[in-house]
Formats: C-alpha cells, sequence, structure tokens
C-alpha cells in the first residue's frame, strides 16, 4: 500500500464512532510515525511502546475484533509505508545527492501552511519524547544540531508570555520546512547506523584469588603454594 492509502484508511477510521477525540490527526499521525521511524535509538521502538500514543490515553471504543484490527492495521501499514519511502529516498539521496521525500504536509508544489506543518511537527514531537536521551543527546552534539533546528520553529511550547514575532518569521519557517524532508532522510541514515552497531561489550572484570583459594590452574595446591609463590 501507499502512504496516500494508508493514510486515507486512517481518515476514515477518524470519521468512526470508535475514534476517540483525541486520536492523531493525519498530518499528526504522519509525523509521529516519522519520529518513530528515525529515532535514533539503537533499537527500533516497538509498537507496544508508541501504539498508545495513536489516542493519546483515550482508548478508542471499538465495537468488535475486526473493527480494532482495521484501525491498528491502518496505522502501521502507515509505518510501513513511510519507512520503505524514506528508504526509497534515502538509496537516491546517496546515489544521486537529489532529496525528494515528501512528508504528508507537502502537497502539490506549493509551499505549505505553517498550521499544516505545525501539527506534523506535533506528532513528530510526541514521538521524540519516548527517546528524550537519544534525542538530547542529537540536540547537544554541535555535529548534529543542524538536524534538530528546522523543527524547533515549529515545536509547540506551554510558554503563556507574549513574544514579538520578527518582521522574516514567515520567511525562516518556510525556509525550515523546506528543510524538514531533508533532514528526515539523514536522520533515517543516523537511526541505521546506530542500529547496526554491535552492542558495547560489558569491560572484563578479574576476580581477585585469595592466596589460600585453589589456583585457577588446576594443579589442587593452594595459590599461594603454586602460581602464587613468589
Amino acid at each position: 500500500m501507499t502512504v496516500t492509502d494508508t493514510i486515507e484508511a486512517w481518515r476514515r477510521f477518524l470519521s468512526s464512532p470508535a475514534a476517540p477525540k483525541t486520536a492523531l490527526s493525519a498530518l499528526e499521525l504522519d509525523g509521529y510515525l516519522t519520529g518513530i521511524i528515525v529515532a535514533p535509538e539503537p533499537a527500533p521502538i516497538l509498537p507496544s511502546a508508541w501504539i498508545p500514543g495513536l489516542w493519546d490515553g483515550d482508548e478508542p471504543i471499538f465495537d468488535d475484533l475486526e473493527q480494532a484490527q482495521i484501525a491498528l492495521g491502518a496505522a502501521i501499514a502507515h509505518y510501513n509505508a513511510i519507512i520503505a519511502e524514506i528508504d526509497r529516498s534515502l538509496r537516491r539521496l546517496e546515489a544521486d545527492r537529489v532529496s525528494d521525500y515528501r512528508p504528508l504536509f507537502l502537497t502539490g508544489d506549493a509551499k505549505p501552511s505553517h498550521n499544516d506543518v505545525r501539527s506534523w511537527v506535533r506528532g513528530f514531537s510526541k514521538a521524540m519524547a519516548l527517546a528524550p536521551t537519544a534525542w538530547t543527546a542529537l540536540a547537544e552534539d554541535e555535529r548534529t544540531q543542524p538536524l534538530i533546528h528546522p523543527l524547533v520553529g515549529f515545536i509547540e511550547t506551554d510558554d503563556a508570555e507574549p513574544f514579538e514575532m520578527r518582521d522574516d518569521a514567515d520567511d525562516l519557517l518556510d525556509a525550515a520546512a523546506a528543510l524538514i524532508p531533508r533532514t528526515v532522510t539523514i536522520l533515517r541514515k543516523i537511526t541505521q547506523m546506530r542500529q547496526e552497531e554491535p552492542p558495547a561489550q560489558a569491560p572484563h572484570r578479574r576476580t581477585k584469588i585469595g592466596r589460600n583459594d585453589p589456583c585457577s590452574c588446576g594443579s589442587g595446591k593452594k595459590y599461594k603454594h603454586c602460581c602464587g609463590r613468589r
């Protein structure tokens, strides 16, 4: 199934009586699952961890198992479709230096509305909350900080204090939105590299042998009368 097919399936779920009011919108879902996929973790985030975030804690009320499978199937199918699309774009980026990945907020050739990008980033931010340590490390590393910058202007905060918008704020947001597709593709590469790394081995600790303990060489003698003799 294509990204278009899977997102339409999710929209049908949203229009059903089973969908809670807190269920992610189509744009939020696309951003949320993208954030799950590119989380810079050494192992993928499991569905058991991210599925509850689809409805933000307000459990849907399904009439039967089939209805539940349709809703979850739409989300998982969209997850897989996003992976396929990002990986296809990553291969092209590596081969041709062309970034052609298009998040859901991009439709046609027109500039995306800032509200659409903000909704998408809202979902992405929810995914970041599932791996806070990994994302914080990425944001604090000077080499990877630029990958976070395009998202920052669209992240909503709880700060109620009014602030003065810059005269060029719209232009800056347009530029940031244009960078997000390439950013997602590069984040996917970083994630793949981290998940391919062998797990770190615990340091080997030597056990101290007492002088009256049996010698480790297997002689049957006490250590002080064998290898421990000076």
